[in-house]
């Protein structure tokens, strides 16, 4: 090959580069290349991590985009029952106080809608009741979708 037509085709990853030209220059970017200083970018940093110690269950439903919704909202306070109070399981009366502190108007069918977050997968039942009422207990599903929320 001459001079003027030299080419290097390098990849990295998902970032593929390929420096064509007189032999000097794509000889230099190939080392800038190797030595990494056009590397790919590097992926975002997972969400930060909310200190529940610090911090009231109303500022942490805010911290999670203040939802409105009744499914979002009992996962947030299943999430913080095992998490901050660190309940094992948790009935329909521990939801209902959380809607208190919170200060939330809550829903008129509380198990209905952790019956709906079971189905999803969020819940499951508690191997026994608490206080003679069905109980459940967070998933792992369920506290991933409680982290990942915004």
């Amino acid at each position: 090959m001459s001079e003027s037509h030299y080419r290097i085709r390098y990849r990295k990853g998902d970032l593929e580069v390929e420096v064509q030209g007189d032999k000097a220059w794509v000889e230099k970017k190939f080392k800038e290349l190797t030595e990494g200083k056009l590397a790919p970018p590097e992926p975002p940093a997972p969400p930060t991590e909310i200190d529940l110690a610090s911090i009231s269950l109303v500022e942490f439903v805010k911290a999670k985009g203040n939802p409105s919704g009744h499914i979002d909202l009992t996962m947030i306070f299943a999430y913080w029952l095992h998490k901050k109070e660190k309940m094992t399981s948790y009935n329909r009366s521990n939801i209902a106080n959380c809607y208190s502190e919170a200060r939330i108007p809550k829903t008129t069918n509380i198990g209905a809608i952790m019956n709906a977050n079971q189905s999803k997968g969020y819940l499951m039942p508690a191997s026994e009741k608490k206080d003679r009422l069905k109980a459940w207990v967070i998933t792992r599903t369920g506290e991933e979708y409680v982290e990942q929320m915004k």
